[in-house]
């Protein structure tokens, strides 16, 4: 019972988090570009660059959590300079804001965006009115504010199928499932609650019927800004199974039922594709370990450890 209740108390604090936070105050930061003619061949050329460019800052920008990119009423100014200096040298970009000690980048082979990256995250954690003193947040406290901030919430279906040993078999049963999920980067949070079923099997041996599971779900994407990336999760949660078949303690030719409630921890390895879209699919494979036995000691019909694996697919809306 203590591990079951743990894991209820889990799946409130997931909710918890699913919930939209109330978005705190940002500076208003205004993005100034300037690209040299030599960086883009002509001027028309430079214009079309700055602008892409400028794109990709404002972009940047609204992934801190200090910083909202701005048109108007600006309360911090970025300026950023692209130059090219030669073959030998290569592309450089040079940044300040609100006039401190401008910053450099060179765009090396991985392209624009990752240098973007690493000079907006230098500069803006320069800012003069953002400076980290003694009463920075800790790691939690940021990843918080990430979820509040910058998280996607999506909804999602899937369907499943598991196998599992019961009695001296192992049995399969298909299910179908709804999720909810809170993404920010390279991690979700996320709730599932399944259903799979096995309506049909003889009930003359042992028999997983039904198996009813509700989760929450922590993940790691292996590529967050990539079009399809894996993914790796950890479940936690409580698993409901309906066991049918001979209950020997009842007698000669009895058959019986028993309903065991367990929590379970799982892992989960899949892919996700179309991340860009608004529609996104997704496969995997996953192992389900319930932390203790089902046992039915008043009529006998089962006293097994009852262990799953299985695959499925989604969609994410």
């Amino acid at each position: 019972m203590r591990a079951q209740a743990a894991a209820l108390a889990a799946a409130a604090t997931a909710l918890l988090l699913l919930a939209p936070g109330t978005a705190r105050a940002q500076l208003r930061t205004c993005v100034e570009v300037e690209v040299a003619k030599s960086a883009s061949g002509d001027v028309k050329g430079a214009e079309a660059r700055a602008a892409e460019l400028t794109s990709v800052l404002k972009d940047e920008i609204d992934r801190h959590l200090t910083h909202h990119a701005a048109d108007t009423n600006c309360q911090s100014y970025l300026h950023v300079e692209l130059a090219d200096l030669g073959a030998q040298d290569g592309q450089w970009l040079t940044a300040r804001i609100n006039s401190q000690v401008p910053h450099r980048e060179r765009i090396g082979a991985d392209g624009v965006v990752p240098a973007v990256e690493r000079l907006v995250t230098v500069v803006l954690n320069n800012d003069p009115f953002v400076l980290k003193g003694p009463e920075t947040p800790g790691w939690l406290r940021r990843q918080g504010r990430d979820l509040e901030r910058r998280s996607v919430l999506h909804w999602g279906a899937e369907a499943y199928g598991l196998v599992s040993p019961v009695g001296s078999s192992a049995q399969t049963t298909s299910g179908v499932a709804l999720t909810m999920r809170r993404e920010i980067s390279a991690v979700f949070v996320g709730f599932r609650v399944g259903g799979a079923f096995n309506p049909f099997a003889p009930s003359d041996r042992l028999v997983l019927r039904t198996r009813i599971d509700a989760e929450i779900e922590g993940a790691l994407y292996a590529r967050p800004a990539a079009d399809t990336s894996l993914y790796l999760s950890v479940l936690l949660g409580v698993t409901v199974q309906r066991f049918e078949g001979p209950a020997p303690l009842d007698g000669p030719g009895a058959v019986g039922t028993f309903n065991n409630t367990a929590a379970i921890v799982g892992l989960r390895g899949g892919v996700e594709a179309l991340r860009t879209a608004d529609m996104r699919v997704f496969g995997f494979a996953e192992i389900g370990l319930p932390v203790s036995p089902a046992s039915d000691p008043d009529h006998g019909v089962i006293d097994q450890w009852v262990p799953s694996v299985g695959l499925g697919a989604g969609l994410l809306f």
